[in-house]
């Protein structure tokens, strides 16, 4: 095993082209006693990833320099910590490491309990795409209870979470409608929506009356999706949203803000008729991954992959502009 390796670094805060910089000469480290190397054969991007390179949320959580980016990714254990017995040398393991990341470097330790075996049937960017978006999918269906008869719309149903909730929906029981951009009707109706909704000439409220759904699950964000809500829930209706009313930078009086709206919006939907206000926050885990695998291994839910770049500094750089832009269909993945 080699002492460095090479690794996507990041230097501070700032523009992703202006603080990321290829690294030689990042420690290689052995894993500590509940942690496993992993060989990184592939990585994903979320916006999660480039919001906290810019800075957007150093609020809430705070990076220690030079760091190294990516939560999500795929590869093989190459050493195992003392205390590790679920896992050995060679396996193909998939993860979103929430903390730590390193999906941008040739090695990096993860902690056994946020680790999965990836499933039999993907490839390595496929595995790599499904960690952070496909356990926040599966985390909206828990929270809104979703299961067989439940009536379901999922706004914002072609992006990486929203694909992957369309399908959980859909291998819960669900009847699910789908609200996508005119151009992604169809890859909406094919992972498994009863109904699309083009967001550009319609929205849920003018296509559907009062009381015609169970759960709305938001994957887009903005005040007016809780407007809507609450027009097409039934009593006691479930808003599950993994976004918030204004997503740019975290700062003191925006998260007293958000804070604020989350207690008004919960006390407004208190009782059992009042609709429910649901804001999601994912605590990934192995266990939560595996019940993912589950679904895919039974063929019930697929990843999309909307892009592939080079495991590189450029490929990092053009996945996240691509991302930035907020038009991808389901996941963008960088592979070796």
């Amino acid at each position: 095993m080699p002492h460095t390796q090479q690794a996507i670094v990041q230097s501070h805060y700032g523009a992703v082209r202006d603080v990321l910089a290829l690294s030689e000469v990042v420690p290689v480290r052995a894993p500590g006693p509940r942690e496993l190397q992993v060989h990184v054969r592939a990585a994903a991007v979320n916006p999660i990833d480039w919001q906290m390179i810019e800075g957007n949320r150093r609020l809430i959580a705070r990076r220690r320099f030079p760091f190294t980016p990516l939560f999500d990714l795929a590869g093989v254990v190459t050493a195992v910590g003392d205390q590790v017995t679920s896992f050995r040398l060679g396996d193909r393991v998939h993860a979103d490491n929430e903390i730590d990341g390193g999906g941008a470097s040739e090695y990096v330790n993860v902690s056994v309990e946020l680790l999965a075996h990836a499933p039999a049937g993907l490839d390595f960017a496929e595995s790599a795409a499904l960690p952070l978006a496909a356990q926040t999918a599966m985390t909206c269906l828990d929270r809104g209870q979703v299961a067989a008869g439940t009536r379901v719309a999922v706004i914002g149903a072609s992006g990486g979470v929203g694909h992957l909730a369309v399908q959980m929906a859909r291998a819960a029981g669900a009847f699910v409608v789908g609200v996508s951009s005119a151009r992604n009707q169809e890859f909406v109706r094919s992972m498994g929506a009863d109904e699309v909704i083009d967001r550009n000439e319609t929205d849920v409220s003018s296509s559907f009356g009062a009381d015609s759904f169970d759960v709305l699950i938001d994957c887009v964000g903005g005040r007016e999706q809780w407007i809507q809500a609450q027009r097409v829930l039934r009593p006691g209706g479930r808003f599950v949203t993994i976004a918030r009313d204004e997503d740019g930078v975290v700062t003191l009086a925006s998260a007293v803000q958000l804070a604020s709206t989350i207690a008004a919006r919960r006390l407004r939907g208190a009782g059992p008729r009042g609709t429910k206000y649901i804001p999601v926050f994912l605590k990934a885990s192995g266990a939560l991954l595996r019940r993912v695998n589950e679904l895919v291994d039974d063929g019930r839910v697929r990843v999309h992959l909307s892009r592939s770049f080079p495991l590189t500094l450029e490929g990092v750089n053009a996945a996240i502009d691509e991302s930035h832009a907020g038009r991808a269909t389901g996941k963008l993945v960088l592979q070796r």
